[in-house]
């Protein structure tokens, strides 16, 4: 949040534009006794969750965040690869966007290319496809299949991700790595295949597609300052921004789900169309004119559309978790099991006598998974999600996970591929990787007491960010339920902005373990747990039992806690 005056009294001047055109500065106050909405598009710029809170504190996460802004990499193609964070929370700086959009060579290098051959493509391809595609190569070198591969790799080549002897038509580890990192730099579901929408996605030009970042990141930016939330989902779909969908399929809707009744426009598209044409980013040279013009980064002033009449403060926040399809017995051997009816999360405001949705997002629950027992055996456990009310009382920014003794040593490690190991440091947080995401709202269980106080249970349950991002479209959890990491964030935001809370900052720990694998040993030592808000009052939230499809109606026995 922007100050309006510095200690001394004085006005803190933005820039102030309409409809594309720069008018000058006005002081902030100002401008917000206009109506007008003040954009940070500086690269100091970091989400609510994550900014200076008004008593002073900073969240020790701040300083990664925005260095992880910046994309740093060396020329190592799986460096390259881990530093497109978008699609894990992460919103790339302005200057990542301007220099993408500036860099000529590369452009020039993919203009010279005719993609029009990956649309030929007749199926899906991955590395598992990599004995069939070199058969095919032998029998019809300049077939079809071979010219739009060939197509594709010169495209990835022009990005740096292959060298001129991987553009060959064959399909290796490499061109797997060198497609997922087209996805997770061009905001789509990184999968390593060579699917549809990626095939689609390279037909568009260079620009096209760096120009679509910068709506991305201008969308992020517009909806911290306006406090938004409402995206469409929980009605017809996001909206178009300048005729551009921003987003890929399977974060726009939930599978099985219909529109629902009442339910918000999108708020978000709206705000960021709006701020576009203000700003006059309206296609891929204006903006980079702009943003060659204010390096250094800028405030800016803008006309947004105005806000719904129950936005306050203080909003009557409530959510409702459907764990959509359940089935508690696992799936027979070799069959794999699809959900037709997905879960989902829906926040709601009381709006007026209307609950109204705002937003429905696609989300996990428990499922079958490995469980360590005492006596160290490994065995499958069925993790539970909780059913009934709950609330969020505690949200944690920057989460570190700290594994229970349950979780097996190997799990906690990843090989090298050089005859060692190593600890998994991403996935313990705090970070986009961390298995907690970015964001933690803990589901608590209000027991009244005999003598009528309150007791809040916390069983392990969350609502939390994730690392991995197509288990959120088909897979489960060990019994939370998890976000896109950028929609986690978006959450957190919004509750920060839209309900009273309290700053709790770090917490704490000192948790200590000695993980050993094969003849690697690694410490663990984590030392907080996150920056920590309490909302006040709690959100009430509910999970419904949703709809049981096995044979077993009740969740077996054995089940196991998601954390200790």
């Amino acid at each position: 949040m922007i100050p309006q005056l510095t200690s001394s009294g004085e006005c803190i001047a933005v820039e102030l534009f309409e409809n594309g055109e720069a008018k000058g500065s006005i002081c902030v106050a100002d401008a917000q006794a206009k109506g007008l909405t003040i954009v940070d598009l500086t690269d100091q710029w970091t989400p609510t969750l994550f900014a200076p809170t008004p008593d002073g504190q900073t969240p020790a996460f701040r300083d990664r965040y925005l260095e992880l802004a910046q994309e740093n990499a060396d020329d190592d193609l799986q460096a390259k690869l881990e530093s497109y964070a978008e699609l894990y929370g992460v919103v790339p700086s302005l200057a990542i966007v301007r220099a993408r959009l500036a860099d000529e060579e590369r452009h020039a290098c993919n203009a010279a290319i005719d993609p029009k051959p990956v649309l030929a493509i007749p199926r899906m391809l991955s590395q598992d496809d990599k004995d069939r595609v070199a058969a095919i190569r032998r029998r019809a070198p300049l077939g079809k299949l071979q010219i739009g591969l060939v197509a594709a790799q010169q495209r990835l080549h022009c990005e740096g991700w292959l060298s001129d002897k991987d553009v060959d038509g064959t399909f290796t580890w490499r061109m797997g790595m060198a497609v997922e990192a087209f996805q997770r730099r061009n905001f789509l579901m990184p999968t390593a295949r060579l699917d549809k929408e990626t095939r689609l996605a390279l037909q568009l030009d260079s620009h096209e597609l760096d120009y679509r970042l910068a709506l991305r990141v201008l969308r992020e930016r517009v909806v911290e300052a306006a406090g938004l939330i409402e995206d469409g989902t929980a009605g017809t779909g996001p909206m178009p921004v300048l005729g551009r969908e921003l987003d890929p399929p399977a974060m726009r809707a939930a599978r099985g789900h219909k529109p629902m009744a009442n339910a918000a426009p999108d708020l978000v598209g709206a705000a960021t169309e709006a701020a576009a044409r203000q700003l006059g980013w309206t296609d891929p040279a204006r903006t980079l004119a702009f943003l060659d013009k204010y390096g250094a980064g800028v405030r800016v002033a803008i006309a947004l559309p105005p806000l719904p009449a129950y936005y306050s403060p203080h909003m009557e926040l409530s959510a409702v978790l459907d764990r959509g399809d359940v089935f508690y017995d696992p799936a027979p051997p070799k069959v794999r099991r699809k959900v037709a009816h997905r879960p989902t999360l829906v926040l709601y405001v009381q709006d007026g006598a209307i609950q109204r949705p705002l937003v429905r997002w696609p989300t996990t629950i428990g499922g079958w998974a490995d469980q360590r027992l005492p006596s160290g055996q490994l065995v499958q456990r069925w993790k539970e999600s909780d059913v009934g009310p709950r609330v969020w009382k505690t949200l944690t920014a920057g989460p570190a996970w700290m594994p229970p003794k349950s979780t097996p040593d190997r799990d906690l490690v990843k090989n090298l591929y050089n005859g060692h190991w190593a600890l998994k440091s991403e996935l313990l947080g705090p970070g986009p990787r961390a298995a907690y995401g970015m964001m933690l709202l803990e589901h608590v269980q209000v027991v009244t007491k005999k003598d009528g106080t309150e007791r809040f249970d916390d069983n392990g349950i969350g609502t939390h960010g994730s690392s991995s991002v197509t288990s959120i479209v088909n897979g489960t959890s060990h019994g939370c339920h998890r976000l896109f990491n950028q929609l986690a964030v978006r959450l957190a935001d919004f509750l920060l902005q839209h309900r009273t809370h309290t700053v709790l900052g770090e917490l704490s720990v000192g948790y200590r373990r000695t993980v050993v694998h094969n003849s690697d040993s690694f410490r663990i030592a984590i030392d907080s747990r996150g920056f920590q808000y309490e909302l006040d009052p709690p959100v009430p939230i509910d999970v419904t039992k949703g709809k049981i499809l096995s044979r077993r109606k009740t969740p077996p026995k054995a089940s196991a806690p998601a954390r200790p």
